[in-house]
């Protein structure tokens, strides 16, 4: 049974992204080690959103995510959006709450709830989500898009199994969620 984690970066003051939906505020930290290639090894699929997806391609010339099962949630992309290994992107469209049990299913790594504040709370709101490390930031954008927008109280709530400073001012909090 795979277990259902989030791993994304965060300014100190609860952000993913600027105003603007940037990430380049993230830029100064790119030399730091934060244990995204380790990571990535206990990974077997990748679940994002129509924005993820699109910033992935946009972003980089190669896939980042090479080897590992995709699936993007969304109503309006094409069956067929190009990206992936070879293309081979899985459009889902028939909403978080029935992926949950698919995802669960799946039996070589864990599933990785990429980027994408929203899909990862409702990931939260569904009580799904088992696992989130958040790599945070020294920067203080003042506004922008929340980490964890505005939900309804989430059935499991997060216990803290590790704090660690990991270089240049980051410190890269692990939580689990339990029942």
């Amino acid at each position: 049974m795979a277990r259902i984690r989030g791993m994304m970066a965060a300014s100190l003051d609860g952000f993913a992204a600027d105003a603007s939906g940037g990430v380049g505020w993230l830029a100064p930290f790119d030399a730091v080690n934060w244990g995204y290639d380790a990571f990535l090894t206990e990974i077997g699929t990748v679940v994002m959103g129509r924005t993820t997806f699109e910033d992935a391609l946009h972003l980089s010339q190669d896939w980042p995510y090479p080897g590992k099962r995709a699936i993007v949630v969304s109503r309006t992309l094409p069956d067929r959006p190009g990206g992936g290994p070879g293309g081979d992107v899985e459009v889902w469209r028939d909403g978080v709450p029935a992926l949950v049990p698919r995802l669960r299913a799946l039996a070589d790594g864990d599933v990785w709830i990429v980027g994408g504040p929203r899909l990862q709370g409702e990931m939260i709101a569904l009580g799904a989500l088992d696992r989130m490390q958040l790599a945070v930031t020294p920067v203080l954008l003042g506004r922008g898009k929340p980490v964890f927008p505005p939900s309804v109280a989430p059935p499991r709530q997060p216990r803290l199994q590790s704090a660690e400073p990991i270089g240049g001012g980051l410190a890269m909090l692990d939580y689990s969620f339990e029942g």
